[in-house]
């Protein structure tokens, strides 16, 4: 079941609007087909997510709105820059009317509350600064009127609400237990603190601090990464001994891991049977992998932060007993071997009380770090 679309829509809706703003201005290239299949990448896990935490942490996880956001960005100076080289450079009239418009779009998001509560203060200035635009008066006078009545100065007050942004930022990462983007939050919300404190009008220069949060955000890239693919490759092994040992059970001939539409009895056989006689070389050979890549072993992945913060947050949805049963299995999932009876026993059981998924799986758990040691899954 997908994630419900009065989550989804709110959340993608600004991207949305972007693509269609891009696609509107004709403009190609690189940066616009990233941001195309970034957010293509968005819609994908919204329809094969059924969890809004999970598909809010998978969002994060691969930096989905950074990459949109930044191809955006370079799509934009890209064009302006072609405009320029080619001596085609925008008229004060065009300069206005950009300016108008996103006075405009921003009136719009500050009334809605989109912003937050800190930029309705705004709305009494931006109406001003829209008045001004409105009045006949060319772009140069624009731009002086603005200054003279101090209004750039008043907008200056949006470091609250840049802080804001910040602060929900970090809010939404320790909502769902991404402990390295904790870190890179906080990191980012202390420097932008340290330069509002030092800035005259407590405002931070946009360009220092955008330079100082994307050398945070470079520096946790490798982190972020990591994490990924050591969760990735440590639910890999588990879903192979799940479906080696579920394979022998008297269930497998009907469940849809074997059964598929309108397969025949004969293709469902064989389908059991290459579970039995491949996954064991399957696991052996992503546990070397993994041993390789990252340096864990089998029992260290089970220590490792990643399952803590995983089990701690909710996100391991097998039950502690499936979860005993996998290391029971892990011994005997070895080539040419058949499951133990009593492993395939205990299997039966677990499917027949519908005890494999934890019923608290996906539900909301207030963060703490360090996180609280798993219980032991070892008999």
């Amino acid at each position: 079941m997908p994630v419900p679309a009065m989550f989804v829509d709110p959340m993608l809706g600004t991207f949305r609007d972007l693509m269609r703003d891009v696609e509107t201005k004709n403009l190609t290239g690189d940066d616009v087909t990233i941001m195309r299949e970034a957010l293509a990448r968005m819609e994908h896990l919204a329809t094969t997510t059924d969890d809004f935490a999970t598909y809010s942490g998978l969002l994060m996880q691969e930096g989905l709105f950074m990459k949109f956001s930044d191809a955006y960005g370079r799509a934009l100076s890209a064009a302006a820059s072609a405009s320029a080289s080619s001596g085609g450079g925008p008229s004060d009239e065009s300069l206005l009317a950009q300016s108008l418009k996103s006075y405009e779009d921003a009136l719009a998001t500050y009334e809605r509350g989109d912003a937050g509560d800190d930029a309705r203060a705004l709305i009494p200035c931006v109406k001003r600064i829209l008045e001004i635009g409105r009045s006949g008066a060319s772009y140069p006078v624009f731009l002086r009127t603005m200054e003279e009545e101090g209004l750039t100065r008043v907008l200056e007050g949006a470091a609250p609400v840049a802080r804001a942004g910040l602060v929900k930022t970090l809010d939404f990462a320790n909502a769902n237990w991404l402990p390295r983007s904790v870190e890179e939050s906080a990191e980012i919300l202390s420097v932008f603190d340290d330069m509002a404190a030092a800035a005259p009008f407590g405002q931070p220069d946009p360009f220092v601090f955008g330079l100082a949060r994307t050398r945070i955000e470079w520096r946790f890239a490798p982190a972020h990464r990591l994490w990924s693919a050591i969760v990735d490759h440590r639910d890999r092994l588990i879903f192979l001994l799940v479906d080696w040992l579920d394979a022998h059970a008297e269930f497998a001939f009907y469940d849809a891991r074997w059964r598929g539409p309108a397969m025949s009895d004969e293709q469902v056989r064989r389908n059991i049977r290459r579970t039995k006689e491949c996954t064991p070389g399957d696991f052996r050979a992503l546990e070397a992998i993994v041993a390789e890549s990252f340096d864990l072993s089998w029992n260290a992945l089970w220590a490792h932060e990643t399952f803590a913060t995983d089990y701690s947050a909710g996100r391991i949805a097998w039950t502690d007993e499936r979860l005993r049963l996998v290391r029971a299995t892990y011994a005997v999932c070895v080539p040419g071997a058949k499951a133990p009876d009593e492993l395939v026993k205990a299997a039966e059981d677990l499917h027949t009380r519908k005890a494999d998924i934890r019923a608290d799986a996906g539900r909301a758990i207030p963060w703490q770090w360090p996180p609280p040691a798993p219980p032991p899954f070892d008999a």
